[in-house]
């Protein structure tokens, strides 16, 4: 009995041991820095800015002057909008991350209106008291072999300030 009750003590500590030192050893994961980036404060909440932001299909009430019309198909992680652009070129996105609690959603373009490997749009929507937020969007992308980042951090950047341009005068007015 004392010799089975050794041998459990040593195995736990071998387990606290090792589960210790892996723990100790991770490094913590770290985002990477958006390629472009775009901020605003507007002066309403955050649950507002998210409750309007999260309705993909009024795209076209805040930022009429990028976007035409708007359909969505479903709501959430993995709904899709369908937009014809101010341009009249057609747009379908793909929400890849929705997350309420945090106030961020991010979007995939299914179309290559871009020349980019991959591109990701995330908005991020930060409380700053009662009715004051800070709004954000970021832009993940790498570019096509070939082509100018700096064309397309222009693009994005045009695009992400008429959008927070765009929120701010609607939820201010």
């Amino acid at each position: 009995m004392k010799n089975k009750m050794s041998r459990l003590l040593v195995l736990a500590f071998l387990i606290i041991g090792t589960t210790t030192v892996s723990i100790a050893q991770m490094k913590p994961a770290k985002m990477l820095p958006p390629n472009t980036k775009r901020e605003v404060s507007i002066k309403a909440s955050a649950n507002v800015v998210w409750k309007l932001i999260a309705s993909l299909e009024k795209v076209e009430e805040y930022v009429p002057a990028l976007v035409k019309s708007s359909l969505a198909d479903g709501n959430g992680l993995d709904a899709v909008r369908e937009m014809v652009m101010a341009d009249g070129k057609p747009r379908l996105e793909e929400v890849q991350i929705y997350d309420p609690a945090n106030k961020t959603i991010a979007f995939k373009p299914f179309d290559e209106y871009l020349p980019t490997e991959y591109l990701s749009v995330y908005y991020r929507i930060i409380a700053q008291g009662p009715n004051k937020c800070k709004v954000s969007m970021s832009g993940y992308f790498k570019a096509k072999d070939g082509e100018s980042e700096g064309k397309i951090i222009k693009q994005l950047g045009s695009e992400f300030s008429k959008t927070l341009k765009g929120l701010k005068t609607y939820l201010e007015k």
